[in-house]
């Protein structure tokens, strides 16, 4: 699994959490179908979306920075 992969998947609980948070202190009414799944599923998305890049960025580092302690290891 990808950092990507990773990063959307924690994106996509998070935008949900977030929702649901937001209903809880009265920012969002949940009581209607339709509505609350739009919600549910567009802070799905954007969090997905936010998280993916996220995780992208922090992969790319990751693997940059692996290249290069590779690069400057002393060898045998």
């Amino acid at each position: 699994m990808s950092a990507t992969t990773h990063g959307l998947g924690c994106g996509v609980v998070l935008g949900l959490v977030i929702v649901l948070f937001l209903q809880q202190v009265g920012s969002l009414d949940l009581s209607d179908l339709v509505p609350a799944l739009e919600y549910l599923i567009v802070g799905a998305l954007i969090g997905g979306i936010l998280g993916a890049l996220i995780g992208w960025a922090l992969g790319r580092a990751y693997l940059s920075h692996q290249a290069a302690s590779e690069a400057t290891a002393p060898s045998k």
